[in-house]
């Protein structure tokens, strides 16, 4: 008796392990559900300037660049939020909505190329909790998409893209524009 249950403890710690290592934190189960609405809310729609103040109150974290006392910034920033939006949903359409999931961005730690850059000696180390992941649910041993990053108290989409300037990696921000 005493050995079956080794046995079977046995054969369902890996599954046990792979759930551990795939649950989010509070934050990230939040960033995950912004994203979720958001690609919701865009399925059969594309993106125009009509939708900017409803994406900015539901989805992405703009009130820094609204702060900015120079219009001009604000407005130059606007207009580059608007052309480059709507290119967050490519990597949707290149693997299929349905294919594309997010996850903790430490989840990739086996993916030295990518995950170089947020560990502890990584110019992102310090925002990675603050990330999420994209992958291609088909092969999740493959290199992952991308990350996003969120903004901690709102938990809104900051920037979801990693620049590399010289070697030194970072998020575009708006507020950088």
């Amino acid at each position: 008796m005493f050995v079956k249950k080794i046995i079977i403890i046995l054969f369902l710690l890996p599954s046990i392990s792979y759930c551990f290592a795939q649950s989010k934190t509070s934050a990230e189960e939040k960033n995950y559900k912004t994203m979720e609405a958001m690609f919701k809310y865009f399925k059969n729609k594309k993106y125009d300037t009509t939708q900017r103040d409803f994406v900015f109150k539901n989805f992405v974290y703009f009130d820094n660049v609204l702060a900015d006392t120079a219009k001009n910034r604000i407005t130059g920033r606007i207009k580059f939020f608007d052309m480059i939006f709507p290119k967050i949903f490519r990597y949707a359409d290149s693997v299929g909505i349905e294919n594309l999931d997010l996850i903790s961005t430490s989840f990739f730690k086996d993916h030295t190329s990518f995950y170089k850059h947020f560990d502890k000696d990584g110019e992102l180390n310090e925002v990675r909790p603050f990330t999420l992941t994209f992958y291609d649910k088909r092969n999740p041993k493959k290199e992952p998409l991308g990350a996003l990053l969120f903004e901690p108290k709102t938990h809104k989409l900051l920037a979801w893209s990693i620049i590399n300037q010289g070697g030194y990696w970072y998020f575009l921000t708006f507020n950088l524009l």
